[in-house]
């Protein structure tokens, strides 16, 4: 087996994974969503006849949420038939006292 060492600031690496890209747009409109409404995103309409639906629809969704994340408020998604996803902030739950 070969090796050698090296000092640790003459480490090179590169970053695991990929970033994120939420439109900035979405994330101001999910932070100044007026309550009671909700956002229908035609721009990331999908395909249900496709083969790629199920992991597109997962892919669009982690993408809101990130949205959703970024403008402080939890998200709600739901597609219509036609693959149009659907967005409403979720209230939070009150504790019942007892």
């Amino acid at each position: 087996m070969d090796f050698e060492f090296i000092d640790e600031n003459e480490i090179e690496a590169v970053k695991r994974g990929r970033k994120s890209t939420v439109p900035p747009e979405l994330v101001q409109a999910l932070a100044s969503m007026p309550k009671g409404k909700a956002v229908v995103l035609r721009d990331l309409a999908l395909d249900p006849k496709s083969d790629d639906y199920k992991s597109d629809k997962q892919s669009v969704s982690a993408m809101i949420r990130s949205a959703g994340v970024q403008a402080g408020v939890e998200v709600a998604i739901q597609f219509s038939p036609a693959g149009v996803p659907q967005v409403a902030i979720k209230t939070p739950k009150v504790k019942a006292k007892k």
